[in-house]
């Protein structure tokens, strides 16, 4: 087994990749709702399901995707190319998604849901590869963690930048439509830099020599890896969690909170982000002392009791404590984030320990899809659950859908993370059982 200690120039290098795509990824679950609703000018259901269909297509794209980085080798690996050549067509769609083109509700509708496709598809070329270099990097488990860790923090820098900047520039004044743009074009061209410097600057080590498997015994592999399936369902449940509470948070710093100004919402949203940065730093140190798949689970329970707590002790206007309050659920929340993704390589190696196949590279593209299934289905419940409270984006909101959205934003999210926690229960792969693993079955043509 190649045990890689990685240097902090390639670990940041790593990370930064996470930087360009988490623009993305935070563009699509805390600010695209509100754009839809609030700019374009869509019924929250219209936008629900937007996001529905988008994310439907862009799931089915994630598997084909991993399919073709198993089949698709050059000087650089197999993975690193796919950064390259995607970085610029994805920065394009970010200017393109946050853009308003169209006279009629229709017209702005088939706009919005074509540049959402096209961000979505940008994103899946530049994302399983990506996802995909921490099992080449180093296959030391410890490492793989450590760059994670590295990845996140960073990740959820550039989440601060984007939900503090984005809120801040397009409510303190002048043409929201126009601002939006505007932010969007320079976040994009920056994503662009970024996607390029990681590309160029980490180090495919582990390589695999074996000719890739047949497409149906690879499917049957992740029928039989239990682990893997599991791990599926993680990530179908815990981003319905994500997305409802991230698509809301906006309106619900606004609406509940009361931050009525630039400065205020920007202070609501950072601390999320904040949040972020701060919850993978606590999972590093928890796990090295402590069970990753148990320090996973019980934050999940975690997660699910401060939301709960949030909601139930939190009034309406209160905004120190609901920032408060967001900064804490976020923190906990996100402490599972190095320990899901280092998870998910390992969880689609030990179906080759299981079962012989390789499949590797379609169960971390069949990972995303289910992630993006989650996100998905999340689009229409948070919409459904709007309109069922009452919720306009435009004149006053009433009383009633300003109590609707602290369930919406609280109560919904803590219900799926409770799910999470129950399915985590059979999940078993940890560090230890992993490094005996590998020395007992090594994976088919690495060096």
């Amino acid at each position: 087994m190649m045990n890689t200690r990685l240097s902090i120039f390639e670990k940041s290098a790593y990370g930064a990749g996470d930087m360009g795509l988490t623009i993305s990824i935070i563009s699509a679950s805390i600010l695209i709702y509100a754009f839809l609703i609030q700019v374009v000018g869509l019924t929250p259901v219209d936008a629900g399901w937007i996001l529905m269909i988008v994310r439907t297509i862009d799931a089915f794209s994630d598997p084909l995707m991993g399919i073709l980085t198993n089949k698709v080798k050059t000087r650089y690996g197999r993975y690193r190319h796919w950064l390259i050549i995607g970085a610029l067509p994805f920065g394009v769609s970010l200017w393109l998604l946050f853009t308003t083109v169209g006279e009629t509700y229709s017209a702005k509708m088939a706009w919005s849901t074509g540049a959402y496709i096209f961000n979505s598809l940008a994103f899946t070329v530049l994302a399983i590869p990506y996802i995909s270099l921490i099992g080449v990097i180093t296959t030391d488990p410890q490492e793989r963690l450590n760059a994670n860790a590295f990845r996140f923090p960073m990740a959820k820098v550039a989440t601060l930048i984007v939900s503090t900047f984005v809120p801040y520039w397009v409510t303190e004044g002048g043409n929201a439509e126009s601002r939006y743009a505007i932010a969007f074009a320079v976040v994009g061209a920056v994503s662009v830099a970024i996607m390029l410097f990681c590309a160029f600057n980490v180090k495919e080590r582990v390589r695999q020599t074996a000719p890739a498997e047949p497409l149906p015994r690879q499917i049957r592999g992740l029928c039989q890896n239990d682990q893997w399936l599991r791990m599926s369902m993680v990530m179908v449940v815990l981003f319905i969690g994500f997305l409802v509470n991230g698509s809301v948070a906006i309106m619900y710093g606004k609406a509940y909170a009361h931050a009525t100004d630039g400065y205020g919402i920007a202070l609501f949203m950072s601390v999320g982000s904040v949040g972020g940065i701060v919850g993978p730093l606590i999972s590093t140190a928890l796990t090295r002392y402590y069970c990753k798949v148990r320090v996973f689970r019980y934050s999940m329970y975690a997660s699910a009791l401060t939301s709960v707590l949030a909601w139930w002790w939190i009034d309406e206007g209160n905004f120190l404590g609901a920032t408060l309050f967001y900064l804490l659920c976020s923190t906990v929340s996100q402490i599972n984030t190095p320990i899901l993704w280092s998870s998910i390589t390992e969880a689609a190696e030990y179906g080759y320990y299981k079962t012989g196949i390789d499949a590797s590279g379609l169960g971390i593209g069949m990972i995303s899809f289910c992630q993006k299934l989650g996100m998905g289905i999340a689009g229409p419940i948070t919409g459904y659950l709007l309109d069922y409270v009452g919720y306009q984006a435009q004149g006053d909101v009433s009383a009633t859908a300003v109590q609707g959205l602290s369930t919406i934003m609280l109560l919904v999210p803590a219900l799926f993370y409770l799910v999470t926690g129950w399915i985590l229960k059979g999940y078993f792969i940890n560090n230890a059982y992993y490094v005996e693993m590998v020395s007992a079955k090594r994976l088919p043509g690495t060096v």
